[in-house]
């Protein structure tokens, strides 16, 4: 009896919804179940892989801990998530150990990037996190390393030569003024400067310009562009290097496919400066051969499903965009020729030559299939033409004339229905104007 208990219960629940005129929402009903949503985990499990297998560790392990709600039986999505913890963990002491190297060989911007590189994977990594508040924040900032015995009061002696700045170090570090440090604690302090006369600025400025001309040459971008940044932003030599390095990043990304990123670094330069309009054409040029590779990728899934018709229409389109084009060409060769096949394999001749009339004098099966089709219509127009005699024979002048004109769209050469025709509607004509 036990074995029914589930049965009836469910052709129970489908009576009193259909009872209460609700049988449209039962399908809904369904798919909100729990076996319903957990029947998507297969899916979702797919996507994690894919995200992992380009990478994407956070959001995959995103996508896991989905699994892992929705799915009947979380075991595996728990042995996913766990492994991919420990992948993330390693990941980001990897980018924290390599930031540190790059720092030491006094190379910032790329320290810089992989300290960004682990925070995007862990961003309650405080050590990196640490590292870009300290060294990469606008605020002026430095970092010391605390000594035995130290407390904020003398690391302010130490730092600042006076004690009394003690809620300096406090404040920045979330300490208590008073509280005993652990050696070898980092800290992160204000840098205490007197701003510097004006005079002494101008001659920091051609350093600055300087220093960012030669990262610029060494393709280092960032660096470049940080100090271009920081330099006097009314000197007109300063806004064409930093125009200069945004033209030189356009044309890097143009150059590796990062099409999306290219468009902002170009709306950084303003309309006139050298260099721009080719960039941008380059850009035009490129996001239309992505478009055609795309379009042509689209009609080639058509071609493989056998819907002929769609891909020539795709491949002629792409024609008229990019003639140019030699895949777009033939795939238009090869749907032409099977679009022309089925019209001759269902006897529909004359759309078989109207596809053909275009045929690629170098395809040779289509030239030989347009050579059958115009043999078939040669023959229709000598049988419709016959046809056509003989109910003008019988007096009947409209079905004859049907008939020839039959024959001449078969063959637009016969010249005997042509004149037929013209014989016929004129013999028709006084027939009407007797009397």
């Amino acid at each position: 009896m036990r074995h029914w208990l589930p049965a009836l219960a469910f052709m129970a629940t489908v009576t009193l919804c259909g009872c209460a005129g609700m049988v449209d929402s039962m399908s809904a009903f369904l798919h909100a179940g729990p076996w319903w949503t957990a029947a998507q985990s297969g899916k979702i499990s797919s996507r994690a892989r894919e995200l992992e297998a380009h990478g994407e560790l956070a959001m995959a392990l995103d996508h896991w801990r989905l699994v892992d709600r929705i799915s009947m039986d979380p075991a595996a999505a728990n042995r996913e998530i766990t492994r991919l913890q420990s992948k993330i963990a390693e990941s980001v002491k990897a980018h924290y150990q390599n930031g540190m190297a790059e720092l030491r060989k006094k190379k910032p911007a790329a320290a810089r990037n992989h300290f960004l590189a682990a925070l995007r994977l862990d961003p309650a990594f405080q050590p990196a996190l640490i590292q870009i508040n300290a060294r990469f924040s606008t605020f002026p900032l430095a970092v010391r390393l605390s000594s035995s015995g130290d407390q904020p009061a003398t690391v302010a002696k130490k730092a600042f030569g006076d004690e009394k700045k003690a809620f300096l170090v406090a404040w920045f570090n979330d300490l208590p003024v008073d509280t005993a440090m652990t050696p070898g604690t980092l800290l992160i302090l204000p840098k205490l400067v007197k701003t510097p006369p004006k005079k002494v600025r101008k001659t920091k400025l051609p350093s600055q310009l300087a220093q960012a001309n030669t990262l610029l040459a060494k393709n280092d971008l960032d660096g470049a562009l940080i100090l271009a940044r920081q330099a006097d932003p009314d000197d007109p030599n300063v806004q064409t290097l930093i125009h200069i390095i945004h033209l030189k990043q356009a044309t890097t990304q143009i150059a590796s496919g990062q099409l999306e990123a290219a468009g902002p670094s170009l709306a950084m330069i303003p309309d006139g400066f050298a260099g721009k309009n080719a960039a941008v054409e380059a850009l035009q040029a490129a996001l239309q051969k992505q478009q055609t590779a795309i379009a042509l990728g689209q009609a080639r899934v058509h071609f493989d499903q056998g819907e002929y018709q769609q891909s020539l229409d795709m491949a002629e389109r792409l024609l008229k965009e990019a003639p140019e084009s030699v895949d777009a060409r033939d795939l238009a060769t090869e749907a032409r020729y099977r679009v022309a096949l089925d019209h001759f394999d269902h006897q529909r001749f004359l759309e078989a030559r109207e596809v053909l009339e275009k045929v690629d004098k170098s395809h040779e099966a289509s030239i030989a299939l347009n050579k059958t089709v115009r043999s078939r219509l040669a023959d229709l127009a000598q049988i419709h033409y016959r046809n056509g005699v003989k109910h003008f024979i019988n007096e009947d002048l409209k079905s004859a004339i049907a008939e020839w004109e039959i024959s001449l769209a078969c063959n637009p050469n016969h010249d005997n229905a042509r004149e037929n025709i013209d014989n016929a509607r004129r013999l028709m004509e006084k027939i009407e104007a007797l009397p």
